[in-house]
């Protein structure tokens, strides 16, 4: 199961999707593996918001002792989890450390097997390119080819609120599936 959100699961009407999937009381046991890899891309040293996201993770019930934090790259078995929790970021950093540990097999076995959930960058590396970054996020690796996961087929646009004249503009300019991700929404993909 994949859920693309922008930020997280945030809101009420999210939550209760999500206990469709997996119930509240079932969540107090689960482990979530929450990859912070694409923070470490960010320019800004601000990063208030990867808090308040981790709280969106505790509000769903789960409980604190079974979140691990994980950069791509160390050791870890991902079958001891049930839950991958993708954090935003820096798009281009992102795709560039999975490919170099070859984490994307990792995911695509993860994601077919149990729940992963992206958040903006962790959402947008599954779809067929990560282009759409670009008019976000500073290509600091030198990325030239842009190809996503294509785990989920379309270009994956999170926070669309804050980028309508982008999606006009690539709506004019390309054939692809346009996946619109406003934040409080989400999108659910069985693989």
């Amino acid at each position: 199961m994949v859920i693309l959100t922008s930020c997280g699961i945030i809101n009420d009407e999210q939550r209760n999707k999500f206990y469709k999937i997996i119930s509240e009381e079932e969540l107090a046991s689960k482990k979530v593996l929450y990859v912070t890899t694409a923070v470490d891309g960010e320019e800004s040293d601000d990063k208030h918001w990867m808090n308040l996201e981790y709280l969106t993770i505790l509000a769903l019930g789960i409980k604190e002792e079974n979140i691990t934090e994980y950069k791509i790259g160390e050791e870890i078995d991902y079958r001891e989890f049930d839950i991958m929790y993708m954090m935003g970021g820096n798009t281009f950093y992102l795709l560039d450390m999975i490919r170099k540990h070859n984490f994307d097999k990792v995911i695509e076995d993860f994601a077919k097997e149990k729940i992963y959930i992206g958040s903006s960058a962790g959402s947008i590396i599954l779809g067929n390119s990560i282009e759409v970054a670009s008019s976000f996020d500073l290509n600091n690796v030198n990325m030239e080819d842009f190809t996503g996961l294509k785990l989920i087929n379309g270009l994956i646009i999170p926070h669309a609120g804050r980028k309508e004249e982008f999606i006009t503009n690539l709506r004019n300019n390309t054939n692809e599936e346009l996946i619109i991700i406003y934040d409080g929404d989400d999108k659910y993909y069985e693989l």
